[in-house]
Formats: C-alpha cells, structure tokens, sequence
C-alpha cells in the first residue's frame, strides 16, 4: 500500500480571516514496535538473526548515548549526524548570571543525510485519502484469508506486485512486504526480478 496523505488547512495563528494555501500531510498506517521492526530486519537479512541484531541495536544506543553525553557529534553513515542541545533552566539575560546548574540537556536531534532523504524518495509512492473516511478502523482479513486471496489473485494473474498484495488485503506497505517474506519462508512463494521490478509466483512455478 502506498503511503497515504490528505490535505489540511493551513492555521491562522494571527487570526487575519486571510485563507491560507492547504499543506499535505501524511495519513499514518500505524506504528512499528521495536520488536516489529527489528523482525522485519531479521526476515530481511540472510546473515544475522533476530537475537543477533536485538544485541547490535542495544549496544549501538548505549554507546549512541554516552558519546553524545560526552559532546560528540556522531555520524552514522547514510542515516546522519546525530547531536545534543542544551537550554537553561530560567531566564539568563547576562553571561555572569550563568552557571553550571543553569545549564542542562535538553534534546537529541538528527540531521539525516542527502542520501537517506534520496533512498525514501525513491521508494515512496504517495496515495490520496480521505481522512474522514481513513479514521474509520479498516478490517484486516486474517493470515489464512489474506493467503486465500493470494491465491485466488495468482490463478487468474500468475504473479503479483507487493503493490497489487497491499491492494488486495488493504495492508499497508510494510505488513505486506513480512506478509510476502513470511509466505517465501514458509516456500509458498518466490521472488522474482528485482528493484521495482519484483513480483512473486507459487513456488513450484519455475
């Protein structure tokens, strides 16, 4: 499924009664747990398991955060700059009036980098909604349905996009891409092509 938007008004916070141009905002599919998350990484990999990369994450916010404490700035390749910021804890209006105190953490911000930005832009595909109607929970057909339709779907097509998957059970893009890894371990599918081009047929289709 395509990441999904809708249009909003723009706020007057002046309250000038002008009308304001609308901005597009992104309709959320839902959160991914860390556990989710680091699953979907261990499907994807064909070298580490679930435990090995749970360990590398924990590790990588330890030392994350103690370099930061420490005033680095740290670099993680095409994801970006990581850094701290600091705020006073009341109103200083000279240098004498500072000190050490005053002064403590206050956020971590990250500064993704040129190509990280590249990478999503060229993964997402943008699809209108309507957020009245989006705010009404969508059914999710249980695995053993959603493998039905696939099925059904592959008879009458022979092969299917993830696009097509996510259309067709109304998941969105990220369950859809575990549905189908989930269905190529289980040797139900097979991937073919690659890139944008990839699409999925029964495994004993060679």
């Amino acid at each position: 499924m395509s990441a999904q938007y809708d249009l909003y008004e723009t706020p007057d916070p002046d309250s000038t009664g002008e009308q304001k141009p609308l901005h597009a905002r992104i309709v959320p599919n839902g959160t991914y747990s860390k556990k989710e998350f680091l699953e979907r990484v261990s499907r994807s990999s064909q070298t580490f398991n679930y435990n090995v990369i749970d360990a590398v994450v924990g590790v990588v916010l330890d030392e994350l955060a103690e370099t930061l404490a420490e005033g680095y700035i740290v670099e993680l390749g095409e994801l970006g700059h990581f850094s701290i910021s600091l705020k006073c804890t009341h109103k200083v209006m000279t240098k004498r009036e500072i000190r050490a105190e005053s002064i403590c953490f206050d956020n971590v911000h990250l500064r993704t980098s040129k190509e990280f930005k590249r990478k999503i832009k060229r993964e997402i595909e943008l699809e209108r909604v309507d957020k009245s109607r989006h705010s009404s929970q969508k059914v999710e057909f249980p695995m053993e349905q959603r493998q039905q339709l696939l099925q059904e779907f592959l008879k009458k097509n022979g092969g299917i996009t993830r696009l097509e998957y996510s259309s067709l059970t109304g998941l969105s893009r990220l369950k859809a891409i575990d549905d189908l890894n989930t269905f190529i371990e289980k040797g139900i599918l097979r991937k073919r092509g690659a890139g944008r081009t990839v699409f999925y047929v029964w495994q004993q289709e060679q």
